[in-house]
């Protein structure tokens, strides 16, 4: 049984457990997205990044402008998302537990590999990045406040931090789900906001997007994959606008489900 203020939001699922529990958590997510890819998503294909347009639009696009020294790259698997931010970037600092993901080089430019560790401590020195890329991790890691605390002790001052993640449970944690990993909740938009703020990032932009219909749309449509093709992903801006009112964490009725899912957030560290 999930404890109401988990379903309503207030807390987040994960955030305060115990160092054993942190370690098993750990454990059963350290290759769960290997695994979905290829076991599930990609099983008789090549692996292929599929937000490719969501990520330019909401975070890469407005950035554009600017040059960073080093990088930091949360769960970013082989650098796929990423990559298309390189030439803006002189070097990544690459946090991913599948090492089967792991290379020297993204985009063609240097990259250093490393584990995630229990406690959530990034091996870097305080204000060394000046960019911090996370596109659907957060949500995959226990104590997330720990984390984005971390993210802003290694940030330097005015550093940007891009920040991409599902804003609803995602069903019943506690039961398996097909297509999803044993853990992964996501975060609420509410908490979500707070802790950041609590850890110094002002929020530059902050857009909902990943409206449910949109990759039924491109399917009919034949459109391919909607977050790799940016005529959909205007789309998806639109519907997910127009949606945002009817927001719920916990989805437990259809009429919830008609929300956009996901939150994209283009912070800077003060």
């Amino acid at each position: 049984m999930i404890d109401n203020a988990y379903l309503r939001g207030d807390v987040l699922f994960g955030d305060d457990l115990s160092p054993s529990d942190i370690e098993k958590w750990h454990a059963d997510e350290e290759r769960g997205y290997y695994e979905l890819v290829h076991s599930v998503f990609f099983k008789d294909s090549d692996y292929v990044y599929e937000y490719a347009a969501l990520n330019e639009h909401y975070g890469y696009r407005p950035i554009r402008g600017r040059h960073y020294r080093r990088a930091l790259a949360l769960g970013c698997a082989r650098g796929d998302d990423v990559a298309p931010i390189a030439d803006n970037v002189d070097e990544f600092l690459a946090v991913e537990p599948a090492e089967k993901w792991w290379s020297r080089s993204i985009g063609g430019k240097s990259a250093r590999y490393v584990k995630p560790t229990m406690t959530g401590e990034i091996p870097c020195g305080a204000g060394e990045i000046d960019l911090t890329i996370c596109l659907g991790v957060l949500h995959h890691i226990p104590n997330a406040t720990r984390v984005i605390n971390e993210i802003s002790r290694v940030s330097a001052t005015n550093a940007h931090f891009i920040l991409r993640e599902p804003i609803s449970t995602m069903g019943d944690w506690t039961k398996p789900r097909v297509g999803l990993t044993k853990n992964e909740r996501g975060l609420p938009v509410k908490w979500l906001d707070k802790t950041l703020s609590d850890a110094g990032f002002v929020f530059e932009r902050r857009a909902f997007c990943m409206f449910p219909l949109t990759g039924r749309l491109a399917n009919l449509l034949g459109g391919g994959n909607a977050y790799s093709n940016p005529k959909f992903v205007a789309i998806d801006k639109v519907m997910s606008a127009a949606m945002s009112w009817n927001y719920y964490y916990h989805r437990d009725r259809w009429f919830k489900k008609i929300a956009p899912s996901c939150a994209f957030y283009i912070l800077r560290k003060i």
